[in-house]
């Protein structure tokens, strides 16, 4: 499951759990060092965590840290101890061996008890649209601030701490349209999944069958899945289907978007003509990366798309540190002179 899966359904946990009348403890990374092996700003929920059975969405190391806070908070809850407000504590890879490197890592611990603690961040989240989460390190106490002129941040985005409170940015997930049902596609699309995107693919010819890997397939044409979607900087467009009624319709519509990252499969000469075919319609392919992918000396679908998901996490990580919307163009990485690829 993607860090921004894990965000989005550990808060759903929480608001059901509270809404519920359980006990509910909600961890936060707020600082890493070295390789601790979750990003500030995952979160871990835990109900009922003096249970024998707890239930547990998200993370927050992916090993012993969440060992060592559930034995914790099981003793709190135990004891009925009262929740004075958040907690921190903090990990090191001396004295806990499951964090690699010598990493260390420092969390916060909260216990909500209502919904609308969390709700706001489930809805920005699903909405594509930024807030922030700020909480009174002293009190616990909850506020909220929708900021709706930026879209820099994405689910699980860095806490920052700031006059004794932490803020928390929730807003987009990374997500990946994926234009093809071919082979790429099948390799392709699960990395992505795993990497941290919501990945949609799309294809509208009837040759290709359902079921990739168990996904969903949207039937619809280019044009209408990207004008539902609605694309933003936190979103990547990825032309797999080596079929120009295919490929170009979504490419015309990506190009002319806040899209982070732009991209078509193909060799050098298919993807000569297919500038040269947007062009003659007046599309700027400047940002077009095409060969898609970083050049590994890919000829397999399956290292195709082992390429094509080293470029999208390269790029991604430069839309990390974009400028504000108005130049975020400006900053995505220039098209790849990429890996050969077969069937031109």
């Amino acid at each position: 499951m993607s860090l921004h899966e894990d965000t989005l359904d550990a808060l759903l946990l929480a608001a059901e759990g509270v809404t519920a009348g359980h006990e509910v403890a909600m961890v936060t990374v707020l600082e890493t060092f070295g390789s601790a092996p979750r990003r500030p700003g995952s979160i871990w929920v835990i109900v009922d965590p003096a249970s024998s059975q707890p239930v547990m969405r998200g993370s927050v190391s992916g090993g012993c840290v969440e060992d060592d806070l559930l034995d914790w908070l099981r003793v709190r809850s135990r004891s009925g101890a009262a929740h004075p407000g958040p907690r921190r504590r903090a990990y090191d890879g001396a004295t806990h061996p499951g964090l690699p490197c010598g990493g260390t890592l420092e969390v916060l611990v909260e216990w909500p008890t209502e919904a609308g603690q969390v709700r706001p961040a489930i809805e920005a989240i699903q909405e594509r649209r930024v807030i922030w989460r700020t909480v009174d390190l002293s009190s616990g106490q909850v506020g909220w601030q929708p900021d709706p002129q930026t879209d820099r941040v994405s689910a699980g985005e860095a806490p920052v701490e700031h006059a004794g409170q932490l803020v928390v940015p929730f807003g987009p997930t990374w997500r990946l349209l994926l234009f093809g049902g071919g082979a790429v596609a099948r390799h392709l699309a699960p990395q992505a999944q795993a990497l941290g995107f919501d990945v949609t693919v799309c294809d509208p010819r009837p040759s290709v069958e359902d079921g990739i890997f168990g996904m969903y397939l949207d039937r619809r044409a280019p044009e209408r899945v990207i004008a539902a979607a609605g694309l933003d900087a936190r979103t990547a467009v990825i032309a797999v289907a080596h079929d120009p009624r295919v490929d170009d319709l979504a490419l015309m519509d990506a190009l002319d978007s806040p899209a982070f990252y732009v991209a078509a499969m193909g060799g050098r000469r298919t993807s000569e003509a297919r500038r040269e075919r947007l062009a003659q319609l007046g599309v700027d392919t400047r940002h077009l990366h095409a060969p898609a992918g970083l050049d590994i000396g890919s000829h397999t679908p399956a290292e195709i798309a082992v390429s094509i998901a080293a470029e999208l996490v390269a790029a991604r990580s430069l839309a990390r540190r974009a400028a504000p919307p108005g130049s975020a163009r400006s900053q995505r990485t220039p098209a790849a002179a990429s890996c050969p690829q077969r069937g031109d």
